[in-house]
């Protein structure tokens, strides 16, 4: 429901790389006042906007705006045209659904949409950009909702293999149409990109302000232990989000003031790693940490939780975490911090990684699909295909 994320990156790539092809393109988006300017460009660029209301559960809204949202849930009419004319006047030949959380509720099997997509004979295609590392205190028609949701899908692209395996695991299905794909860096790999030397070692979180998925709560925790009291270190928070002032009374709390530092966002991703020495990532859950590509890109190595694929890309080159909990933080930073002399040709493996394994024509492949160009099977990879990848 946010404005904008990295998750929206991708399908923003797919419609302007599908315009650029001459297609007819419709985005759907929450109405927000006003719209995000990457949004206004993809409109510029020739894109129509069906712009749809908030569900009832977000709370930055117009109270009437919340009061009418849970009043059509309640009735029944939100899984009704009444928000999606435009869509239906537009008659897509196929759609794209790209979601923040895998099976989120915003979307199901009853949503119009979808009922609309499978009377009219419509492919849709899911994009699945997040999912959470434990099951979910869900319902099992919500399960079996979501289940025929993604069987029915054309495909089902994932950004994790990891995020696939649980998403199984909460429908108790395969899902047979699932591909591995790629989200875009912006950041072209920089072998060359100067390392910052000195006797301080330096480390940058680069995430959302949100810590009860990025986790920054647990990385200050692990820092505070007496193991790094007299340890040489600065860190960096870079990042917007809704936990800025929760992040500043834990610094206060642990005492951390005159080793870490809150940025919020900074636009210059590259320049953090000019300064910068070693990625930190202790996320509860991931999908694909874009900030951890672009870390990559930059040749910087990282420190991360074995959540999501962050394992998978850093392997050998990094130090992971077997379990986000402050115990293996504490235990994964102590042995990053010895190793601080061998961050720079770790760094420089990273980037080798990065620019071999990414796909970096993966909007051009959604669109061949989304046009009936190609088949699903030539999108990504296969799981068994990204799990050999790495090996």
């Amino acid at each position: 429901v946010a404005k904008w994320g990295g998750s929206e990156e991708l399908w923003r790539n797919v419609a302007l790389k599908a315009l650029e092809n001459d297609h007819e393109v419709m985005i759907s988006v929450f109405m927000h006042k006003p719209l995000h300017d990457k949004v206004l460009e993809i409109e510029e660029s020739g894109a129509k906007i069906h712009k749809r209301p908030f569900p009832s559960y977000f709370k930055e809204q117009r109270f009437t705006g919340r009061i009418l949202a849970e009043a059509k849930l309640r009735l029944g009419v939100d899984q009704t045209e009444l928000d999606w004319l435009k869509v239906k006047s537009f008659n897509p030949e196929s759609v794209l659904i790209s979601s923040g959380e895998t099976f989120d509720y915003t979307i199901s099997k009853e949503s119009f949409l979808i009922r609309f997509c499978l009377n009219r004979k419509i492919p849709y295609y899911l994009i699945s950009q997040f999912n959470w590392e434990h099951d979910m205190d869900i319902s099992m028609e919500f399960r079996h909702s979501h289940k025929e949701l993604s069987q029915a899908a054309a495909g089902h692209f994932f950004v994790s293999n990891r995020n696939l395996k649980n998403a199984e695991m909460q429908i108790a299905s395969r899902i047979e149409k699932a591909r591995i794909i790629c989200n875009p860096i912006k950041l072209k790999v920089n072998s060359s990109m100067q390392y910052p030397e000195g006797k301080t070692m330096k480390l940058a979180f680069v995430g959302r302000a949100q810590t009860y998925i990025k986790g920054q709560d647990l990385l200050l925790q692990a820092l505070s232990h007496k193991d790094f009291i007299d340890t040489d270190y600065e860190l960096s928070l870079v990042g917007g989000g809704p936990d800025l002032d929760h992040m500043r009374n834990l610094i206060d709390l642990y005492g951390l003031k005159d080793k870490v530092k809150v940025l919020g966002n900074l636009e210059d991703i590259s320049n953090v790693w000019r300064q910068n020495q070693l990625m930190v990532l202790t996320s509860r859950a991931e999908g694909t940490s874009l900030a951890l590509l672009e870390a990559m890109a930059c040749s910087r190595s990282a420190l991360v939780t074995n959540v999501g694929d962050s394992g998978f890309w850093l392997k050998e080159m990094g130090f992971i975490a077997e379990s986000n909990n402050v115990d293996a933080l504490r235990a994964v930073l102590k042995e990053a911090f010895s190793e601080s002399a061998n961050w720079k040709d770790l760094g420089m493996k990273c980037s080798e990684r990065l620019n071999q394994k990414h796909i970096w024509n993966q909007e051009e492949q959604i669109v061949a699909c989304l046009a009936g160009e190609t088949v699903i099977d030539k999108v990504g990879y296969s799981s068994e295909e990204y799990i050999n990848m790495f090996n």
